[in-house]
């Protein structure tokens, strides 16, 4: 019956992953391979919790195990991709800043992206290299910035798009729509930053009231107490 399950969340990942090669993203075998490997060794340990305690409670038990196992390389890679996200949304500010001043300088986009993919190891420059590599082998510029969108999806990332689509577009000079997309990314991160502080406030108040308040009241309370008690006794 376990295994059973197993197999019944494999199928029902198998239809997942047809629709993810209609949209031609590559999922490594090893990715497979550890979610393979958990589920048996849960399917495993499932057995043994089953075997010791075989009722409604070790099975659901067993099935909850399962259902972790499968699920754990899926929770970790949706961390490493909102932290991969994240990352290229703080460094495309400066990215910009670097591309303004290399534009300025007579340089093309492409030249202006393959120079900060060369003088960085970041996920925003392999991003670059990547949408550099597709021009090379003929993908024109618009469609390869699309896939690169596809694949980091951040506001930061759209206004960056459209603005080489707009340039493309109407012919407006590349060096001030960067300048531009700078100035509202830096913006946008000052907003950013000025917002998680101000929830800071907020996030403070329950550790003060359930850490703090207690503990302080204790000292401060706490001996006027004990001295109350001893002269009433």
């Amino acid at each position: 019956m376990l295994f059973g399950g197993a197999a019944a969340l494999m199928t029902l990942q198998a239809g997942r992953l047809t629709s993810i090669r209609a949209r031609k993203i590559r999922i490594p075998f090893e990715y497979w391979q550890r979610r393979t490997w958990l589920v048996a060794a849960a399917s495993a340990v499932g057995v043994l919790m089953v075997w010791v305690r075989p009722d409604v409670v070790g099975v659901a038990l067993a099935f909850l195990l399962m259902y972790v196992a499968w699920q754990t390389p899926v929770w970790r890679a949706r961390r490493k991709e909102d932290a991969r996200r994240n990352s290229v949304e703080r460094e495309l500010v400066d990215a910009l800043g670097e591309m303004v001043m290399c534009v300025e300088a007579g340089l093309t986009l492409e030249a202006a992206m393959n120079i900060y993919a060369n003088r960085h190891s970041s996920p925003l420059a392999a991003e670059f290299r990547a949408v550099l590599d597709r021009v090379a082998l003929g993908v024109s510029r618009d469609d390869s910035i699309a896939q690169m969108l596809e694949r980091t999806p951040t506001s930061g990332m759209q206004m960056f798009v459209a603005a080489i689509r707009q340039n493309q577009r109407i012919g407006a000079p590349l060096a001030t729509v960067l300048r531009q997309q700078a100035a509202t990314a830096r913006r946008r991160r000052r907003q950013a930053i000025e917002e998680h502080s101000a929830k800071l406030a907020m996030k403070m108040v329950f550790p003060t009231v359930l850490c703090v308040l207690p503990a302080l009241m204790i000292v401060v309370v706490g001996p006027a107490f004990i001295r109350t008690l001893q002269s009433l006794s």
